[in-house]
């Protein structure tokens, strides 16, 4: 098994050892005093050596750790400290390890990493049985793209006997068009709008990552306000994010080409677990020179009300060839962040080994869950809302709502608050809360049936 995380989970650090990303470097205000390190141009290479084990904030968003996934994968399959390895170019592999993590330089594209994790796996399979498939995958968000790679246009296929995405943009994310267009967002401002010269650098340091253009999507996704025409992200200007939104483009289709190669013998079998009913930026409209996205469906593409994870449309965490199979896709209630760590994965690693993947289906989880809508990075001092909605169920009423809020870190909350509304829609404006990283929990009580269903997210405020 190998696990490969999204962008910004691995610990990174210089080739004399100096560390750029991770633990340890003062948190939040660490990542915040000097965005430039994250440059490709003053740091070109960087060595991955760990995945990030707790939640950290980047400058632009929060990163999951993924130390809880391997809690759990440890204790489901009995593993020992002995049977888990992590895969560095300067560390010769550990003999006999059956789970490998796999940090990697997520700056620089899918590309890159799959070539890396190309040489990972052949140099970890030299000393085993050269036929059939063996290695099972479990990839969170932009980690899914680098294994698609490896096993396309890397032919990677012949190495794999199955792939579990979590929360992956297969077909992009219109975040990433905010992030590039129009500077990345901290509560209702973006940051290039923001007086913090930081935050500004912080928006440049992601327009030089040919990983972010990998998270554009790759369908029309964005809606001209004068005409009413769908347009393709690099059929937008300007003309130094026309460039880089093509390649990334191409890209795309270079893996949907490899994977229509693939004889159906040769293909590994894909589980894509995906989230619904969170409020996620989905909807691209330009006006003039400036493209807005929205936290609403685009009404010219399907699943119109299936929303996403957060961060990934639900349409977009689904592979596009496989648009058509509901044996490659299960839904769960999670977050993007969360679903890092979410219970399913393992649920599906165990269903692997007993039966195949196809008795695991389903557009909606098998029990109700909340729906949020609620930023992942906020301005300190500034009051904000969090709206939730029972999802799952026709049987609302009686049913109320709660909101946690808690220092991540801290094990006690405040005094929860009540949320207002009705008919299985509630919100609550939330006091400003100072710099830090917080968890956000909410908790719909008295729900026939189940009594209770919870939900949350981990969320950085930030001083502007």
């Amino acid at each position: 098994m190998v696990v490969i995380p999204g962008i910004g989970g691995s610990v990174l650090e210089t080739a004399s050892g100096v560390a750029v990303w991770g633990p340890g470097l003062g948190g939040l205000a660490g990542a915040l005093v000097d965005p430039a390190r994250l440059s490709l141009a003053e740091h070109p290479r960087l060595r991955p050596v760990a995945l990030l084990g707790s939640t950290r904030i980047l400058p632009w968003t929060v990163v999951p750790g993924y130390d809880g996934l391997l809690r759990q994968v440890a204790n489901e399959f009995s593993l020992s400290a002995d049977d888990i390895d992590v895969a560095r170019e300067d560390v010769p592999p550990k003999p006999g390890a059956s789970v490998v993590l796999f940090p990697y330089d997520f700056r620089v594209g899918v590309a890159a990493a799959a070539e890396r994790l190309d040489a990972e796996v052949t140099r970890r399979l030299v000393d085993r049985p050269t036929e059939g498939q063996r290695v099972v995958i479990v990839a969170h968000s932009m980690g899914g793209l680098v294994v698609r790679y490896w096993l396309g246009p890397l032919r990677g296929a012949r190495y794999c006997r199955a792939l579990i995405t979590l929360g992956t943009p297969h077909r992009g994310a219109p975040k990433a068009l905010e992030w590039l267009l129009n500077g990345v967002r901290v509560g209702p401002a973006p940051v290039a709008a923001l007086s913090s010269t930081l935050l500004a650098e912080a928006a440049e340091v992601l327009r030089e990552w040919p990983s972010t253009y990998e998270l554009l999507p790759r369908y029309r996704a964005v809606r001209d306000d004068e005409s009413g025409s769908e347009h393709y992200p690099h059929e937008l200007g300007p003309a130094w994010f026309t460039k880089q939104a093509q390649a990334s483009f191409d890209r795309h289709r270079e893996i949907e080409t490899a994977w229509g190669a693939l004889e159906s013998a040769q293909r590994p079998e894909v589980l894509a677990l995906f989230a619904r009913g969170h409020a996620t930026p989905s909807r691209a409209v330009r006006h003039g020179d400036r493209v807005r996205v929205t936290k609403v469906d685009a009404e010219w593409l399907p699943n119109v009300g299936w929303r996403g994870d957060g961060t990934v449309p639900a349409l977009s965490a689904i592979p596009i060839e496989l648009s058509e199979d509901v044996r490659a896709r299960r839904a769960v209630p999670d977050r993007h962040g969360p679903m890092a760590t979410c219970p399913a994965a393992v649920e599906a690693l165990r269903d692997y080994e007993a039966e195949p993947f196809g008795s695991l289906r389903g557009d909606s989880p098998a029990r109700p869950w909340l729906g949020l809508d609620l930023d992942e990075v906020l301005a300190a001092g500034e009051p904000f809302t969090v709206t939730a909605e029972l999802l799952g169920t026709a049987d609302i009423e009686g049913a109320t709502a709660w909101l946690h809020v808690t220092p991540d870190g801290h094990p006690a909350a405040a005094a929860p608050l009540r949320m207002t509304g009705g008919e299985g829609r509630w919100e609550v404006t939330v006091p400003g809360l100072a710099p830090g990283s917080y968890r956000i929990g909410v908790e719909a009580v008295n729900v026939p049936r189940v009594d209770r269903v919870r939900g949350g997210d981990v969320v950085g405020v930030i001083e502007p």
